[in-house]
Parts: C-alpha cells; sequence; structure tokens
C-alpha cells in the first residue's frame, strides 16, 4: 500500500504529465484530466490510444521530460517507426483507460458499404463537424469511414461504441419527422407512451416500453422532472437527516410522488431554493470558478425567471449522486430544421458518466430559448407512474451512452 501511495504522490508531482492543473475547459472541469482513466502507476503507463489512422490500439504512455503535457506512445507488440508523441491536452480524446476499446470483441450493427454519420476528424482544420460517410473496412469492433471534405476523399477508423458514429437510417427517421408528430407537452402529473417509432430511434429496440410524465411549465420544469423521476423528498430534510415536525406543513412529509398537483407547484419551487441554499462554496470553486462568479450563480439559481442551464444541472446531479440524460429535440424556430442530441451531466461533471451511480432521464424539447422537461419513466401498465431510475446495466442506458454528448 505504501508503495502505491509513493507512486501516487510521485504521479501527482509529475502533473505535467495530466496537463496544468488550471487549465479547465468551458464546463468547469479539466480538458487534461486523464485521472479517470490513468492507473495510479508512474512511467509507462498503459492505455488504449487511438492512432494517426483513427484506430485504438494497446500503447506504452510515457511522460516526456522537460514538457508540461507531452507524452510519448509505444505500441504494444508494435515496431518504434509507429511511435507516436501526443499531447494529453490537445489529444485528450485520444486517450482512453486500457482495454475499454481493444478488449472489446463485440460485433457492430454497421457492415462494409453501410452509410453512416460521423463527427469528421480529418482534415484538422475541419475538426468536430458531421459528415456522411460509408463504411469500407470492418475490423471487429472498429470500421474504416471513407468520406470526402473540399474534394479530397479521407479514411478514417472508428470503434462501433464511440458517440462519433451514428446509423444513418435512424438520425434520417428521427429528423425527417413530419411537425405534425411531435408530441405536446403534458400537463404536470399526466403520462404519455413514447410511440413504437421514437422508441425505436430514441432508446433502441431492446428497450422496455417508456413514458413520459408531465412537469410544471412554471420556469422550474427541470427540477420538477428531476423530483418526479427521483420520487424525491425535500433537500433540506434530506441533507440534514431530520425528521419533520409537527409544526411543519403536513406535505413536508411526503414525497414528490405522493403530493397533489397543486402541492407539487408549491413544494417543487421551494425545493429549488433549498438546493440553491445547499451550494457547497468549495464545490463551487472546483468546478465552475472559471465560468460564472459565485453572486450571480446563486441568483440565478433561485430565480424562476431563470430556467438554469449546464452549470445547474451539474449541482443537481453531483447533490442526488445521480447521472443525469438529457433527451434533447431542438426546432429551429425561422428554418424549422430539427437536431436530436444527447448529452449527460453526472456527479463527476458535465459531459461525463459515473457508472457506479444510478440514472435518471429527462426528455426536452426546444423551440428556439423555448425549452421545457419531461420526466421519463418505465410504463407500468398497473401503476400511475413507473421506474425512474436505471443502473449502468439497462439497456437503455447502454443505448444512450453510444449516442451521448454529441449531435446526430
Amino acid at each position: 500500500r505504501s508503495g502505491v501511495q509513493k507512486e501516487r504522490a510521485s504521479l501527482a508531482k509529475m502533473g505535467n504529465f495530466l496537463g496544468p492543473p488550471n487549465e479547465r475547459g468551458c464546463l468547469g472541469k479539466s480538458r487534461g484530466d486523464l485521472t479517470r482513466d490513468m492507473p495510479a502507476v508512474f512511467s509507462p503507463v498503459t492505455m488504449d490510444v487511438r492512432d494517426e489512422y483513427g484506430k485504438w490500439a494497446l500503447g506504452e504512455v510515457t511522460p516526456m521530460k522537460g514538457t508540461k503535457s507531452k507524452v510519448h506512445i509505444r505500441f504494444v507488440g508494435w515496431e518504434s517507426k509507429w511511435d507516436l508523441r501526443l499531447d494529453t491536452v490537445r489529444d485528450n480524446d485520444r486517450f482512453a483507460e486500457a482495454g475499454k476499446y481493444t478488449s472489446d470483441r463485440g460485433k457492430p450493427k454497421f457492415q462494409q458499404s453501410d452509410y453512416v454519420l460521423i463527427l469528421r476528424r480529418k482534415p484538422s482544420e475541419a475538426k468536430r463537424k458531421w459528415i456522411k460517410g460509408f463504411v469500407r473496412m470492418v475490423d471487429g469492433p472498429q470500421l474504416q469511414v471513407q468520406y470526402t471534405y473540399g474534394g479530397v476523399t479521407f479514411q478514417y477508423w472508428y470503434h462501433y461504441h464511440q458517440p462519433e458514429i451514428h446509423s444513418l437510417k435512424d438520425s434520417n427517421r428521427w429528423l425527417n419527422l413530419k411537425p405534425a408528430d411531435r408530441m405536446e407537452d403534458l400537463p404536470d402529473g399526466v403520462s404519455g407512451l413514447f410511440g413504437k417509432e421514437i422508441m425505436d430511434i430514441l432508446f433502441s429496440r431492446e428497450a422496455r416500453s417508456l413514458k413520459r410524465v408531465g412537469a410544471h411549465a412554471d420556469g422550474s420544469c427541470f427540477f420538477h422532472a428531476v423530483f418526479h423521476s427521483l420520487n424525491a423528498k425535500d433537500p433540506m430534510i434530506t441533507t440534514s437527516g431530520a425528521k419533520p415536525t409537527e409544526d411543519d406543513d403536513a406535505d413536508a412529509r411526503l414525497s414528490y410522488r405522493q403530493l397533489t398537483q397543486k402541492q407539487r407547484s408549491v413544494r417543487g419551487q421551494k425545493w429549488r431554493q433549498s438546493l440553491a441554499c445547499l451550494v457547497e462554496k468549495k464545490w463551487f470553486d472546483e468546478n465552475l470558478s472559471n465560468v460564472c462568479d459565485w453572486k450571480t450563480y446563486i441568483e440565478q439559481y433561485r430565480s424562476v425567471a431563470y430556467s438554469t442551464g449546464p452549470t445547474h444541472n451539474m449541482h443537481v446531479a453531483s447533490f442526488f449522486k445521480v447521472n443525469i440524460f438529457f433527451v434533447s429535440f431542438y426546432t429551429h424556430p425561422t428554418t424549422k430544421k430539427r437536431d436530436f442530441f444527447v448529452r449527460i451531466s453526472s456527479p463527476d461533471g458535465a459531459a461525463q458518466y459515473n457508472l457506479n451511480k444510478p440514472s435518471i432521464i429527462l426528455f426536452h424539447r426546444a423551440l428556439g430559448e423555448r425549452g421545457h422537461y419531461e420526466s421519463v419513466q418505465t410504463d407500468e401498465r398497473d401503476k400511475e407512474y413507473g421506474q425512474g431510475i436505471f443502473d449502468h446495466e439497462d439497456p437503455i442506458i447502454k443505448h444512450l451512452l453510444t449516442k451521448a454528448n454529441n449531435f446526430l
């Protein structure tokens, strides 16, 4: 144990391996934070590394002396001519825990000549844009996709479990749905089943039947939807562990689903205020101080005129210790262009996922700046409400993880 502690201390001193600790991304987490994927061993570290052609392979990662974030890569079983030098900050999406991709022997749903939608990675000046391509080669779970950009043909490898590749058929089926097929917002507590078409596209054919449950459209629909999914109780009581006294309101003893529609309207707003009061300054400084100032954050959290954003979603996920999946459908108010995407907030931060924590799913529709959240629950035919909490092994969560944090 002492040996591991020494190695961790040594690695902590070599902060250059992971990039400067104060270099943080726009959502408050370090862009160079690879500590989740890197074991507590120093020089070299074996990890999954993505090569210049997009293929994942096992590599021995060694920090380079005299640099803050540069590392040397020696691919296991390959000659030194294939060695790479990468930057753990700039290239952090090319590293993963050893075996995450290289040990996967699953069979992709794509076949040679299938057309797919990919997140373009080459040329470098045109990265991170979606483009259509076709599968040229299949090597186990990894696929080489060919596409054309600026009159030049490119070929790049993708792993079928990565959110950078999607079925063109599924995305087109969703994006081409007629406006008449769009669902109206449901009143608070009223549920409605997702149709088969949307279930197939959003939640996969293996998923159980799901329904959405309406939330009060009072500026705090995100909080109402979360409380309904969790069947939460007053955050103040949850935090203190204290039991309601006889002087408290009778509904203070009830969980969210036990409240009447009118009670949920009042309590939901009050519980939002409670969450704002429970934000710890230490948590804010570690996660959000480079994004906004403390006073503004708390004021917006408390105000029903502010419908919250990713920074407040982060705190809710952290407070309740759950992953929150946002299944979002956006329509441009002028062009009527439609986009579907999935994003996550977890107890570890935005755009992250903690497999050891349960998950909830929120359905979100937006027309321009106007949006509305609803709780997603299983369809329990003999019950008014269904299961709103899902574990890591649930096929629904497995499916959403393949689509998370990227546009379709």
